[in-house]
């Protein structure tokens, strides 16, 4: 009889272990949601978003556009075991401002270097549940296909910045660039 209930206790908590495992669903944005870089609202932004839900921590952190998130995920600082991650569907999309439901980020295929320029306004890695999808958009904006897999950090964590040789170096000449006064460069 003690081995029966020593048997049915460890079995309810073993059940509890497995609802514990189990991943996150993804979260529906709402005017509440921010972005994790820009902390702003991700309802003003066109193109597809991502979400990575954080081992104890209780909600999601949102990115305005996905490369950020994919990006996210190769730092290396994370303090937070990554639970489970989640970037919109373009397939099927209504539009660009419009984005479908939510994927996984391995099972997505990503067109990259496209003219569709993300949330933030740079580019943008555009995820399809779809590659048939994938493949018409990218006869319509260009670029090329890529799996999650086969993305790198060193790619994925590169600035889109200017090279420093391309900026200005003293501070008047950027304010003067940013006024558009010089409108030589």
């Amino acid at each position: 009889m003690k081995a029966l209930l020593v048997l049915c206790v460890g079995l309810a908590l073993a059940g509890c272990r497995e609802d514990d495992t189990a991943l996150p669903a993804p979260v529906d944005l709402s005017v509440e949601a921010v972005g994790y870089y820009c902390q702003m609202d991700l309802l003003n932004h066109a193109g597809p978003k991502g979400q990575i839900h954080l081992d104890g921590m209780p909600a999601p952190i949102f990115f305005s556009q996905v490369r950020d998130a994919i990006a996210y995920l190769h730092m290396p600082e994370q303090s937070h075991a990554v639970r489970a991650t989640y970037v919109q569907d373009m397939a099927g999309a209504a539009s660009w401002d419009r984005p479908a439901r939510w994927i996984g980020v391995t099972e997505a295929v990503y067109v990259v270097g496209s003219d569709r320029m993300g949330g933030m306004d740079a580019p943008e890695y555009v995820p399809f549940s779809d590659r048939a999808e994938a493949q018409k958009f990218i006869t319509r904006h260009g670029g090329s296909l890529r799996r999650f897999q086969d993305f790198t950090a060193a790619e994925v964590l590169a600035s889109d910045a200017p090279k420093q040789e391309d900026r200005p170096n003293d501070m008047s000449l950027r304010l003067k660039a940013l006024s558009g006064e010089d409108r030589s460069n």
